[in-house]
């Protein structure tokens, strides 16, 4: 009898647990879990065909060489760098075997080389494409670049709800956490393969160790309770410059936070001069690398600014084997850059990001004065490095313009925060209408993503990048001979082989040629064919390229026999008959 009262006692308990217990909260969380990972599915399904930009397949390649103990060594060389190469190097060697990576940190491609490394370990090999050449990815991007940036991605989310819990109310949370989960600013960034998602976390993450720390510091908790936090938020910094420069623009916002919560100058400045100092103490050893690389501690990241320029527009400084870069000039370009940048293509980087509601009422919080410092003190943080990044992304590439997005989930909590301030004004009594017009702002944030789900999907990333073909080319050469091409970033991660950057004009691919590196093989792909005829390749930089491409070889061109890919897209020259006993290229 005993036992059939504990029996029914202990039913009767976990009954009561799965309806207003712990249990329906177990419930709860694994529904949601099981949405976010449909969202996520969905999401790549429907708009992940394989790695599109340049920056993606750079930073993977130096996975793969790091994960093959080659160190930051890099397979997709520029001519610009050969030249830097060979100014500090004995006898000008531009050292292609080992040629330093100088324009990437090295936090993302080490992350990449663990996953890689991982894969290793079980058995798999990732970098073989699937047989058939119908495959459009690697498995290591669909298996370690995309679920790592997804991690992130869900990472950041969990910042959003325990940083909007701490400082405004858990329903702020995790609205602003299910907002960020159903926009497209973070899903966007996880598939382009490039450390988007992983800067943003470090950065969510170091203005929340932050918060922490301050607040437990206020509060009089133990020196661990604060310090620890403390010191996790330089880290977090730290990692964060490491997996991206531009994220440099975080330390000032954490400063400025930890000042003004320290009580400014009655000691509130300690805490600032010792984040900066740790910080720098921090990536030290990698300027230390830079330096001894190649004389410059931040590596060839000026360079890197001037590129896109009006001056130097796409790739034409990286193809300089010799550059005349005078500071006027470089002045000039970066000026002329930044407004183009601003006025052009990402006019509306800023105030659209997320679809621009609540970025909007972002915004509008910087005038008004929240009853809880913190509050205050966090959101002048924020402002100053969401404008130290606009700032400086207007010098760089696109993918630095995309940086802006890390600081959108700051933007959904203060939006939300004073849209339900405002809510509160209004004084509408019924809680119904109240919670119609919370539905209405998840709803109009969330319309960006739902409109990205719609048809048509995706494109695959052909023009002009395509696996299984240029994985064909890479295998027509040995692991030892070199390869010239518009698209080495490709070649270098697709094809395993080193890759020189297609030289500005046709006597310079000459002196590489005869004097520095034999040419085993010249690739062409649509980056140079579709170039505008009159304005590009008649009369205009590539028109000594002109007759290699349209098959007109000069006597003394070193490369005598090619063969035309994918129905006459494509054009490969080598010094022999390399592909009559390979299978035939995929179309």
């Amino acid at each position: 009898m005993a036992d059939n009262r504990s029996f029914e006692s202990t039913l009767h308990d976990i009954v009561y647990s799965i309806d207003t217990g712990t249990g329906l909260k177990i419930i709860r969380v694994a529904l949601y879990i099981l949405l976010l990972l449909v969202v996520v599915m969905v999401y790549t399904a429907t708009q992940f065909r394989g790695l599109k930009s340049e920056e993606a397949m750079d930073y993977a390649q130096l996975g793969r060489n790091l994960s093959l103990q080659q160190g930051m060594a890099t397979k997709c060389i520029r001519p610009l760098t050969m030249w830097k190469m060979q100014s500090l190097t004995p006898n000008e060697n531009p050292r292609l075997g080992d040629h330093p990576d100088l324009f990437h940190p090295p936090a993302y491609p080490a992350l990449l080389a663990a996953g890689f490394k991982l894969f290793e370990w079980a058995g798999v090999d990732p970098f073989t494409l699937p047989e058939g050449g119908r495959g459009v990815a690697m498995p290591a991007e669909q298996w370690i670049i995309l679920p790592l940036n997804h991690l992130f991605t869900i990472l950041t989310g969990w910042i959003v709800f325990s940083l909007g819990k701490r400082l405004f109310s858990r329903e702020i949370g995790f609205l602003g956490m299910t907002i960020y989960y159903l926009s497209d600013v973070a899903w966007s960034n996880a598939i382009t393969g490039l450390n988007i998602s992983m800067a943003g976390f470090f950065v969510a993450a170091a203005f929340h160790a932050m918060v922490v720390s301050m607040l437990n510091r206020r509060d009089g908790e133990t020196k661990v309770r604060w310090m620890v936090p403390y010191l996790l938020s330089i880290a977090f910094a730290a990692i964060a410059f490491l997996t991206r420069y531009i994220a440099i623009a975080a330390v000032p916002g954490l400063c400025l936070f930890a000042w003004l919560m320290g009580g400014r100058f009655r000691g509130g400045t300690r805490y600032a001069v010792v984040f900066l100092f740790l910080f720098t103490l921090f990536v030290a050893p990698w300027f230390v690398r830079n330096y001894q690389a190649c004389g410059n501690p931040f590596g060839m990241l000026g360079y890197t600014a001037v590129a896109g320029s009006p001056a130097y527009p796409d790739n034409a400084l990286s193809r300089e084997y010799h550059p005349d870069f005078e500071m006027g000039t470089a002045v000039t370009a970066l000026k002329q850059k930044w407004i183009l940048n601003y006025s052009g293509e990402h006019a509306g980087a800023l105030p659209a990001l997320g679809g621009g509601i609540l970025m909007s009422l972002f915004i509008v919080t910087f005038f008004y004065h929240f009853v809880r410092p913190q509050v205050n003190y966090l959101r002048w943080g924020i402002g100053v490095s969401l404008l130290l990044t606009a700032g400086l992304a207007g010098f760089f590439s696109d993918s630095s313009i995309r940086m802006i997005g890390i600081f959108w989930p700051f933007a959904i909590l203060y939006g939300l925060s004073f849209f339900y301030i405002l809510i509160d004004r209004l004084d509408l009594g019924v809680r119904l209408y109240n919670l119609g017009l919370k539905c209405l702002i998840v709803v109009l944030s969330v319309i960006p993503f739902g409109l990205t789900l719609m048809p048509p999907h995706a494109n695959l990333p052909y023009p002009p990048y395509h696996a299984p073909i240029i994985a064909h080319v890479a295998q027509m050469l040995n692991e030892r001979e070199v390869v010239c091409t518009d698209m080495p970033w490709a070649t270098a991660w697709y094809g395993d082989r080193i890759s020189i950057l297609l030289p500005k004009d046709l006597d310079q691919f000459y002196e590489i040629n005869d004097y520095k590196q034999y040419i085993s093989g010249l690739y062409f792909t649509t980056i140079t064919k579709n170039k505008p005829f009159v304005k590009s390749l008649l009369d205009g930089p590539e028109q000594s390229w002109l007759p290699i491409v349209s098959g007109r070889l000069p006597p003394d061109f070193p490369l005598k026999e090619g063969i035309a890919l994918n129905r006459q897209d494509q054009l490969f020259l080598s010094d022999r008959n390399r592909w009559s006993t390979q299978t035939a290229a995929p179309q």
